[in-house]
């Protein structure tokens, strides 16, 4: 009996470490700082400080390193979309992690430091240096899925 036991507990075990990765991260925003790099001064300048909702999504899909990002912004009263695939991620410190980004028309950095609640938008390569970054003030939704209501089936 403890044998079938200790196999069961094993298998499962086993299962678990097999099982696809699939992780939905979303931050809510009121706020962030736009920055843009001063060629003359080198050095990143703060254009604006904008009081604005965002939302931004992590979806990894089997590993760190594959999955999407999506930045959703308002932005003087229009809508902005900023996406791409996970092309890399790299942890930089205990619990500071940066993904890089790819759409086909961009290559962007999302980097999130949960000591600070921040996430720093880098996008807009320039050569060796991207050119534009958004600091986001963020605060983690405690459930991925929390704006969306259950639906009950009620055939019985």
């Amino acid at each position: 009996m403890k044998a079938k036991l200790i196999l069961l507990f094993l298998s499962v075990y086993c299962w678990n470490t097999h099982a696809q990765i699939d992780i939905q991260k979303r931050f809510q925003s009121e706020s962030r700082k736009y920055y843009i790099w001063n060629k003359e001064f080198e050095k990143y300048e703060l254009k604006e400080t904008e009081y604005e909702n965002s939302v931004i999504d992590i979806r990894e899909i089997g590993s760190k390193t594959n999955g999407y990002i999506v930045i959703s912004m308002n932005d003087n009263g229009l809508a902005r979309l900023h996406h791409g695939s996970i092309i890399e991620f790299t942890q930089t410190s205990e619990e500071e992690g940066t993904w890089l980004i790819r759409s086909k028309f961009m290559r962007a950095k999302l980097v999130y430091n949960p000591k600070e609640n921040t996430i720093t938008y880098l996008y807009d390569v320039d050569g060796k240096r991207y050119s534009k970054l958004m600091i986001f003030s963020v605060t983690p939704d405690e459930i991925p899925n929390a704006s969306l209501k259950t639906i009950a089936n009620t055939d019985d």
